[in-house]
């Protein structure tokens, strides 16, 4: 038999799981916050039209539009003569123009020689890292009233004084800065880019 204290322990045990049962769902759940009581609306999905789309077709089966034009139903627009041909003084009449004739068109290359520039020559003075100090030196080369810019390249800042026409004269600058701000620079061609 069991013993009357352990028969009252588990009927001791049962009453508590009954009564957590019961009132633990109730202290729990409590009243509901009312951020929850929020009801939320989806809209309906968008209607996309539906697209058909034809099967690709073969060339061959395709409609051919005939696209060649007979010489008769080309016609030239004559360019009338440019003011500079004509003489002051003379008269211009009508002139009737033969009927044009149609060849076939010529392709002619014309070569362009590149378009001559003069060199121009500059003075670099230095290259800095940091462009504050490339800032620096433009601006105290300008003030002693010298052309002076800065160029980045590859993440250096260039400064550079000119460009002049002649070497000579930009060999002169080179000196008159060497003397004035103690900067040996040198004397290179004058590039756009």
């Amino acid at each position: 038999m069991i013993d009357r204290t352990i028969t009252f322990r588990l009927i001791g045990a049962g009453i508590m799981v009954l009564s957590a049962a019961v009132i633990l769902p109730l202290i729990l759940d409590g009243e509901r916050p009312p951020e929850l009581d929020i009801q939320v609306q989806v809209s309906e999905p968008p209607a996309f039209p539906v697209i058909k789309i034809a099967p690709v077709q073969p060339v061959k089966s395709l409609p051919v539009a005939s696209t060649e034009k007979s010489a008769q139903d080309i016609t030239l627009i004559p360019t009338p003569k440019a003011a500079k041909d004509v003489e002051p003084n003379s008269v211009v009449s009508k002139v009737t123009l033969p009927t044009p004739t149609v060849s076939a068109p010529k392709k002619t290359v014309e070569a362009k020689a590149p378009a001559k520039t003069t060199e121009r020559w500059v003075v670099q003075i230095a290259t800095f890292k940091s462009k504050d100090n490339a800032t620096r030196l433009v601006d105290k080369l300008k003030a002693a009233k010298y052309d002076a810019y800065s160029i980045t390249t590859n993440s250096l800042y260039k400064v550079y004084v000119g460009p002049e026409f002649k070497r000579d004269t930009s060999e002169k600058v080179r000196d008159e800065i060497k003397s004035k701000f103690k900067l040996a620079g040198f004397v290179t061609k004058f590039s756009v880019n």
